[in-house]
């Protein structure tokens, strides 16, 4: 094969990589797949278009995922071992779709090509130890707060509409044919026009009451949280956090994942030092716990939620991080490749949570919990009517702070409630059920921020 045929998804995978945040030009997704699917459309062999698909999708999986290689929790070598793996490993589903694409009719491949890539890249890859639900399209519509309206919808219909735009564009430019440059412009004024309402309609909703709210972001580092010679120093940064809150009068305290390194649910003492200056306050913040369960000593990565009474609850992570908190497939040969490794690997949690806190409830979700949909969906049909995301992406690069605050904003939106993130470096913020972003925070800065949030009927 000629080198010159190469250009082309490598163009593809370039132009979807930099529609993903940070860069956000979302726009590009709109035809990032068209010199890919004019390469596909000029091979007869399977075989060529799969390679096609293949140099794509791998070429973008290196923009997208940059930040595993960049992750400080582990050594250099498994971090990028292991970020080699994964952007080889999602090439497969890329390789699938457009294989199918090869068996669909001309005449229906508008519609038919765009379920094909939901059915072969987005719910198929998001099953398993590995699932990748933050590479959804979707994500590269993040800064158009009219365009994500339609995940209230469904969450796939996005990404389905992303397809459909560079199908329309590319028939437009091949063929010449008008109608489906008019197609294009027709369904793009609907989705705004669509937007514009629900926007409209979510910023008029009643209020019922409203709660006084403090997001803490530290920034301490990962090798300052756990070096035992700075444990006095950031005891005494969190305490001045806290002091900020409770100055502010806040009646939740937010504070990041793992924001104490104290097992506060097992150490009475530790968690009555805290307990002690909440009169009237609850606090959730992320913490190490173990439990001891079927003889099993269990370490989790959970949080939780110090009550002004004196009691506690606590909830443990669902969605592991695969590499970083746990080693799937081969859990008994490696158990510590992660920044904990005075604890091990974690176990997930089970337990699809709600807490009553103050006249609401809400749930809590840890770090790439909120990279799930069907996770929040199941907590908000379990009665939550406000999100909490606690998060540390200190260690994994610049990359992924964005993509992951995009996504709790995609959250807010897919569920209509309010969707609160506090993360350990960034980006911290509110984001009402529009997608309307009322305060987000700026990189490795260490803030206090308060503000009253509405509590909607």
């Amino acid at each position: 094969m000629k080198i010159n045929k190469l250009i082309l998804p490598l163009l593809s995978g370039l132009l979807v990589g930099l529609a993903y945040p940070p860069f956000s030009l979302g726009f590009l997704a709109w035809v990032a797949f068209i010199p890919l699917f004019h390469s596909v459309s000029k091979e007869e062999k399977i075989s060529q278009k799969a390679l096609f698909a293949f140099i794509a999708c791998f070429s973008s999986n290196l923009i997208i995922l940059n930040w595993m290689g960049l992750n400080s929790g582990t050594s250099a070598l498994i971090a990028i071992i292991s970020y080699l793996a994964l952007s080889l490993y999602l090439t497969l589903f890329w390789m699938a779709f457009i294989v199918s694409t090869h068996f669909i009719p001309k005449k229906i491949e508008l519609f038919l090509i765009p379920f094909s890539w939901i059915f072969f890249v987005e719910f198929l890859r998001n099953i398993g130890p590995l699932a990748g639900p933050w590479m959804n399209l979707s994500l590269t519509q993040s800064e158009y707060i009219r365009i994500i309206q339609l995940a209230s919808i469904e969450t796939h219909i996005i990404s389905f509409v992303v397809i459909l735009f560079n199908i329309m564009l590319y028939r437009y430019f091949v063929e010449k044919q008008t109608i489906f440059l008019k197609y294009f412009i027709f369904i793009l004024c609907s989705i705004l026009f669509f937007g514009n309402y629900h926007i409209n309609y979510q910023n008029n909703r009643l209020v019922e009451s409203s709660v006084n709210i403090s997001i803490g972001q530290p920034s301490i580092f990962p090798d300052e949280k756990w070096d035992p010679n700075l444990r006095l120093r950031n005891l005494t940064v969190m305490d001045s956090l806290l002091t900020k809150s409770l100055e502010d009068e806040a009646d939740i305290i937010v504070w990041p994942e793992v924001a104490i390194t104290s097992f506060l649910a097992n150490n009475a003492y530790d968690r009555i030092r805290y307990q002690d200056k909440l009169s009237d306050t609850y606090l959730i913040a992320g913490i190490p716990e173990r439990k001891y369960i079927d003889g099993i000593n269990q370490n989790f990565n959970s949080s939780i939620v110090l009550k002004p009474d004196g009691s506690f609850d606590t909830y443990q992570k669902i969605f592991l991080v695969p590499f970083a908190e746990y080693v799937p497939f081969f859990k008994n040969w490696i158990t510590k490749i992660n920044q904990f490794d005075d604890i091990g690997s974690f176990y997930p949690g089970y337990e699809y949570k709600t807490f009553d806190i103050k006249d609401f409830k809400a749930s809590i979700l840890i770090c790439y919990d909120s990279s799930s949909p069907q996770i929040v969906k199941t907590m908000v049909d379990n009665g939550a009517e406000m999100l909490f995301i606690i998060t540390n992406d200190s260690y994994v690069g610049q990359f992924m702070p964005y993509q992951h605050f995009q996504l709790a904003r995609l959250r807010a939106v897919e569920q209509r409630v309010v969707v609160i993130q506090s993360a350990n470096t960034g980006i911290s913020g509110i984001i009402l059920p529009s997608g309307e972003i009322i305060y987000r925070s700026n990189l490795n800065e260490r803030t206090v921020f308060t503000s009253e949030v509405p509590v909607y009927e």
